[in-house]
């Protein structure tokens, strides 16, 4: 991902129970009626309001463009949210993202799923800094130990994406992180809270004429709550540690040239329990490193050129003096060369060539230590047509050495009314999951010969901004089908391409911004899935899903942020009805100097609720705080 547009911008309890959906309606209602009156406010004291900037996407076609020239669909999180809702983890953040699902198997450092558009959690693809860091293991990403410490963006792009390859079928998660700014502003984070709960946070932002640097420390630790659930008996709590560093050196150039070295690292210690049981001793910690070197330059008025060099390195340890079953040493290891030329064909063309190649190792300490390279190349070409249809089409291919060549496709179009309020977009397109190496070489269970994933998926949809009232309506259809799923069969206790699946539903998303002072996002997603061969819903896939994000800043020192989701219509694995749950959490924050103290409540409601059964998930949390403000 380039930093500027090329060419022209370029949260113990046992079981659960119902809530009614309206207890969080009210926070939302009030936001709505407060909103109007912050930017009056600003009016009444004779100066003007800012304006709200137009949005860039940077994921869609892997280079910066207007939102508005975007077919498929996307949420883009920035630096002003993130600063404002003041989130511990990104987890946290994507929690609110139409057509993202989130479920946490327990309290902080508990393994947590992101699934978007039902799909599984190793179907979407997530980038840090443009780099993978899908465990090549076991397919997936732990969202539990990633923070959002010196994050300042994060897009998530849905639907199947087939410039970016494997994995990447239902959508992309693409974080980035800080960049630094003029001067030099020093910052730090301190709060405590509930379960003994400590976070502490040490930054710098700094950039002269060239240079820019951006680095950052933080310290979690927290008693947490038990793991496992106990119905009539006493739990221990399960602790839980972390220690993120994020560190983004970057420098211009022979003029329009950019480098940007990136490195990010975190290691999480977290206490767990055996299966239905107490264990006092059982430990898993996690390690990852992610470095991403990119390079970026202009070689004429119409070519730009970027390269990008990147690995990820992550361990995952368990240890348990009391039983052999929970030690274990899995490693995961991807390193990757990109090269991307965006070259201008025309006043209303570009034509983006891209190669790449990756070196995948896995291993499993005492069963397997085995590698594949996987090597591709993309095409793909944006125009447009009379100044409001925009249009894209891609075509990727890539040669895996251990199942072979797989070629996928993408089409996008953005087309805009005549008064520039609305629009109508859609996307078609195919993708793949290379399998992972507990698919292929786990010992008894995995099968070399597997071919990989594939899925077919559309999505269409009307955008609508009514009139100068700021808000903002968007509703899309999607529809995705699954070949040749890979899953674990309970009678051969093997791994196979048996299963077929699909989904479908709706994303319907208001928001009401009349400034960058005041803010309200509501969403509701309609998901539908099934396995072909059963007829049954999908496991923890919500049909229904609502969320609320509303942001306010009455004035230049008061700040408050509140976020709801009610969740719904859901299955387990043995097909037991999930109990329906509201997560509702509020942070309010008053500006002294250069101090923000500020209160984080978490689960406002104390619900009683599972997003994975059986594993407990933490009551009502206060957490008191105060930042050192940047300058």
């Amino acid at each position: 991902m380039n930093d500027k547009r090329s060419f022209d911008v370029l949260r113990p309890r046992g079981g659960a129970r119902r809530r009614p959906y309206l207890p969080w309606l009210p926070a939302a209602a009030a936001v709505l009626l407060v909103a109007p009156v912050a930017g009056r406010q600003d009016d009444e004291a004779g100066t003007e309001p800012p304006t709200v900037t137009e949005e860039i996407v940077v994921s869609a076609n892997r280079y910066e463009v207007p939102a508005r020239e975007v077919g498929s669909a996307v949420t883009v999180i920035e630096a002003d949210e993130i600063e404002r809702r003041n989130p511990v983890a990104v987890l946290d953040l994507l929690r609110t993202v139409p057509g993202t699902e989130v479920t946490h198997a327990g309290g902080p450092g508990k393994i947590a799923t992101v699934r978007v558009r039902g799909g599984a959690g190793a179907q979407a693809l997530v980038l840090v800094d443009g780099v993978r860091v899908n465990s090549v293991t076991g397919g997936t990403v732990d969202f539990a130990h990633l923070l959002a410490a010196n994050i300042e963006r994060i897009e998530v792009l849905r639907g199947p994406q087939a410039t970016y390859g494997s994995e990447a079928m239902t959508g992309v998660v693409s974080i980035t992180t800080g960049r630094g700014m003029k001067g030099w502003r020093p910052s730090g984070t301190g709060e405590t809270g509930t379960h003994d709960h400590r976070r502490f946070e040490l930054g710098l932002l700094g950039a002269t004429d060239r240079w820019d640097v951006s680095v950052s420390a933080t310290s979690l630790r927290t008693d947490g709550v038990s793991h496992r659930a106990i119905e009539g008996g006493a739990v221990e709590d399960d602790p839980y540690e972390n220690r993120t560093w994020s560190t983004r050196l970057g420098a211009a150039f022979a003029g329009d040239g950019r480098i940007d070295l990136r490195a990010r690292s975190y290691r999480g210690d977290t206490a767990l329990d055996g299966f239905g049981l107490e264990d006092l001793n059982a430990m898993a910690a996690q390690d990852e490193d992610t470095l991403a070197l990119t390079v970026e330059k202009d070689l004429g008025s119409f070519w730009r050129q970027t390269a990008r060099v990147g690995r990820t390195d992550a361990t995952l340890l368990g240890t348990d003096p009391d039983t052999i079953w929970n030690n274990y040493e899995i490693r995961s290891e991807i390193r990757q060369i990109d090269l991307q030329s965006d070259i201008r064909l025309g006043a209303d063309n570009v034509l983006s060539l891209g190669l790449g190649t990756e070196n995948r190792r896995g291993a499993s300490v005492g069963t397997f230590d085995e590698e594949a390279d996987l090597d591709s190349w993309f095409v793909q070409d944006q125009w447009t047509l009379a100044d409001r249809v925009h249009v894209t089409a891609a075509l990727r291919g890539d040669e895996h050495s251990t199942f072979g060549s797989e070629t996928s496709h993408r089409v996008t179009v953005s087309g805009g009314w005549g008064d520039g309020r609305g629009r109508v977009h859609g996307s078609y397109g195919t993708a793949f999951r290379a399998p992972n190496f507990n698919e292929l070489y786990f010992p008894f269970s995995g099968d070399p010969n597997l071919l990989p994933e594939t899925n077919e998926g559309f999505d269409i949809g009307v955008q609508q901004r009514l009139g100068d009232s700021g808000v903002t309506l968007d509703l899309t259809w999607f529809d995705i089908d699954f070949d040749q799923l890979i899953e674990f069969d309970l009678t051969s206790f093997t791994f196979g391409n048996v299963a077929q699946a699909s989904s479908s539903g709706a994303e319907f998303t208001l928001r009401y911004r009349p400034d960058v002072r005041a803010s309200l996002e509501f969403s509701h997603t309609f998901n539908q899935t099934e396995d072909k061969a059963t007829g049954n819903p999908l496991a923890r896939r919500p049909k229904n899903r609502t969320t609320a994000v509303a942001q306010l800043q009455p004035t230049d020192r008061f700040a408050a942020a509140v976020t709801a989701a009610f969740v719904s219509d859901r299955i387990d694995s043995d097909g037991a009805a999930m109990d329906d749950y509201t997560k509702v959490d509020v942070h309010l924050s008053y500006s002294l100097s250069l101090l923000r103290p500020f209160v984080r409540i978490e689960n406002l409601l104390d619900e009683d609720y599972f997003e994975v059964p059986g594993y407990v998930t933490p009551g009502r949390t206060f957490v008191v705080g105060v930042r050192v403000l940047r300058r």
